[in-house]
């Protein structure tokens, strides 16, 4: 699949001229798996926060209180201000995570209910756990499932691998009990949370903080319905038939509700978090331990004409980042923030050095962060980093890749089914919101963007390519009736169900070419 997939990509490309001239705009260098040295920390705890947007967060500069205890995390670390997913979507962005790949290079994708087949990681593709693993450090994994699969061979080199869908409560209590063993050594440890993917369900002692209490639209009872189901039920049912029934029609007032709900789980969220944070700084894990906040992708109210996660607009890939080192070097300062772009295949690398591990004998598509982590980071040059997102989904299928590089942002769309091509051009330094399709501009800077653009779209697509035939073919393995269970409950019915209104939704201008 993921040759398939890559090679996909790689016939709806751009029809600007390829070139390898000098001077030419190129992808990312590629970089070694990280540089060999003394290890940094001891430990590294990595805490992925499902659907977590980086704009509805405080450190992020979002105005309503949703995570003073991220807040409080923020100040004590190193803050990467614009960090992005490689997918809006769990399984592809993990899968980068973990692999520190792209994902035409190891071509995983959602699946749905529907689906019969899942793809699993190349084999050819080392993973952090693996390269931990074989560095005698003991890994551990308390995951959500759904599209976080051992199925999918996610738990390549995970010496434990919880695979459970509960509220976030159940997880955070799973990784402090592993934790905190008293025989515990060296580790690696991994959490996921769906907790503010849909259906947004916080406590009634929370959201009544965050929800306008004027609200009385037709979204009340239905969440009223769903709090009044035991926890367990509520999170197996999911997102049901009924949860986004009549979305076409939603109001403003309705589409606030759903965002306020969204709001009001990240701060129950928040408090969760603050039990990790209580552990991580009151024993002696403080002194030894790094701790990994991030998210695989964000969420749209309406944002960009739909719901959920299906697009690779700003508020979908622009995920937080935060990296809390241990207190000697805290207090040395290695905190603070930092504007350079990044991107979760560089969190592989990062880990592998900060435990001062022998890194693989591959050239890995991210790089360490360890330099931005410490106190010479003002000091550091260097030219501007492109960023990269794409995926995969059906039907059609439509295949979605963008490139981030300097201000501006190129995003192509290809429907298979239909033989049709959606493009973008945003310059997000004045455009931040996404809303002036620069496609047409006679501008000159946008002129020679888009070109620069198109050019290292193709020239990442064209070196995925190559990469994924040198990891080798990709497994497949059937969707069984207990994963179809547990999709359909986070809502992986139909990936057009939710938002879909308009098949041209992607360019609300319609400058098609």
């Amino acid at each position: 699949m993921a040759g398939v997939v890559a090679a996909l990509l790689s016939a709806c490309g751009s029809d600007q001229a390829q070139t390898d001239e000098p001077g030419a705009a190129r992808v990312n260098d590629e970089t070694p798996a990280a540089p060999s040295g003394p290890p940094l920390t001891e430990n590294v705890i990595v805490v992925s926060l499902d659907t977590l947007r980086a704009d509805r967060l405080e450190a992020f500069g979002y105005k309503r209180p949703t995570s003073p205890n991220l807040v409080a995390l923020a100040r004590r670390s190193v803050v990467f201000e614009r960090a992005q997913a490689q997918a809006s979507q769990t399984a592809p962005s993990h899968a980068s995570l973990f692999t520190a790949e792209y994902v035409g290079t190891h071509g995983i994708r959602n699946v749905h209910s529907g689906h019969a087949t899942l793809v699993r990681v190349p084999d050819g593709l080392p993973m952090l756990a693996e390269v931990l693993q074989e560095n005698n450090v003991e890994t551990a994994a308390f995951v959500s499932g759904g599209n976080l699969t051992k199925r999918m061979g996610m738990d390549r080199g995970f010496d434990t691998w919880d695979e459970t869908n509960e509220d976030v409560k159940g997880r955070v209590d799973a990784l402090l009990t592993w934790v905190l063993r008293p025989d515990r050594g060296r580790f690696f440890a991994f959490m996921h949370t769906y907790q503010v993917h849909a259906p947004y369900l916080p406590p009634r002692e929370i959201y009544p903080q965050f929800v306008d209490a004027r609200y009385d639209g037709v979204l009340e009872a239905r969440l009223e319905r769903y709090l009044a189901m035991p926890a367990e039920q509520a999170w197996a049912g999911g997102v049901g038939p009924d949860y986004w029934e009549g979305m076409l029609s939603f109001t403003d007032a309705d589409i606030g509700f759903l965002s306020d709900l969204y709001d009001a789980e990240v701060a129950y969220l928040d408090q969760q978090l603050r039990r990790i944070l209580e552990v991580l700084f009151a024993s002696e894990l403080a002194g030894n331990t790094t701790l990994i906040v991030l998210s695989d992708h964000g969420e749209e109210f309406k944002d960009h004409g739909k719901f959920q996660h299906d697009q690779l607009f700003e508020e979908l890939v622009h995920v937080p980042l935060i990296v809390r080192l241990p207190g000697a070097l805290e207090r040395d300062g290695w905190k603070g923030r930092v504007a350079r772009p990044v991107e979760l295949v560089d969190v592989a690398p990062t880990v592998i050095e900060l435990m001062g591990a022998e890194a693989p004998d591959v050239r890995w598509s991210g790089r360490s962060l360890v330099p931005w982590l410490s106190p010479d980071r003002a000091t550091l040059g260097g030219s501007a980093r492109a960023q990269f997102s794409e995926m995969v989904i059906d039907p059609g299928p439509k295949l979605l890749r963008t490139v981030t590089f300097d201000g501006w942002k190129y995003m192509h769309v290809y429907q298979v089914n239909i033989d049709h091509t959606w493009e973008h051009l945003f310059h997000l330094d004045q455009d931040p919101g996404e809303h002036r399709n620069l496609m047409g501009s006679t501008d000159a800077t946008a002129v020679e963007m888009l070109a620069t653009l198109r050019a290292m779209l193709d020239d990442y697509t064209r070196r995925n390519t190559e990469r994924s035939a040198a990891a080798g073919p990709a497994g497949t393995v059937a969707v069984d009736d207990q994963m179809r269970k547990l999709l359909e409950g986070l809502g992986y019915v139909d990936e057009n169900a939710v938002g879909d209104q308009d098949p041209a939704h992607e360019d609300p201008e319609k400058k098609d070419r």
